[in-house]
């Protein structure tokens, strides 16, 4: 007798395991199932978790993915062409390190910053386009708030640096310009959403 198992037990495990390898030899395996009763249900059952927890996983609503929102946001300066930083609670245009613009607005616009490598430097940052709230939008979204995309869209006016006239970015001329940005480079490279770091 082996230790700690009494033969019988040690002959049984021995016959049902010389079965279960005939019956999957000959391809009986449906079969050697069928004659226990105790797989049937134990496949049965599995069969039955195994399609809930597919059919769960296909209903679950999927969340937005959170951007991250940091206390600070990039700032494109109108006079200098320079980027700062300010509060990414401050929609824009706001007050720019140079003063104030030709007209005497504020020349600081919000930026969105992007790149073509994950840690860039600040030589290898672009600006993909410049932002600030439309005056005649109804709704206005949080500077911030981009997860809400057609609230944002509908409530901001886009320009890119070198262009004179803002758009709407929900309109076709905004649509454009910011799918222009997920294009790949004559090097195959796509811009990456740069944040300011904290």
């Amino acid at each position: 007798m082996a230790r700690g198992i009494p033969d019988f037990l040690r002959y049984d495990l021995r016959h049902r395991i010389e079965r279960f390898q005939d019956g999957v030899k000959r391809g009986n395996l449906r079969r050697w199932i069928n004659d226990s009763p105790g797989l049937v249900v134990a496949v049965t059952v599995a069969s039955g978790l195994l399609l809930a927890v597919v059919i769960v996983w296909a209903l679950w609503p999927n969340s937005a993915p959170r951007l991250r929102q940091g206390k600070t946001a990039w700032f494109y300066d109108t006079n200098t062409g320079s980027l700062f930083v300010g509060s990414s609670k401050r929609t824009g245009p706001i007050a720019a390190p140079s003063g104030p613009a030709r007209a005497g607005a504020p020349a600081g616009f919000r930026a969105h910053v992007y790149s073509y490598v994950l840690d860039p430097n600040e030589s290898e940052l672009f600006v993909g386009f410049l932002e600030r709230p439309d005056p005649n939008a109804g709704a206005r979204a949080a500077t911030s708030d981009m997860r809400d995309f057609q609230k944002w869209a509908q409530s901001r006016l886009i320009r890119r640096v070198d262009d004179e006239a803002w758009v709407q970015a929900a309109s076709p001329e905004g649509q454009a310009l910011l799918e222009e940005l997920t294009r790949p480079n004559e090097l195959g490279q796509t811009p990456i959403y740069q944040v300011t770091r904290d």
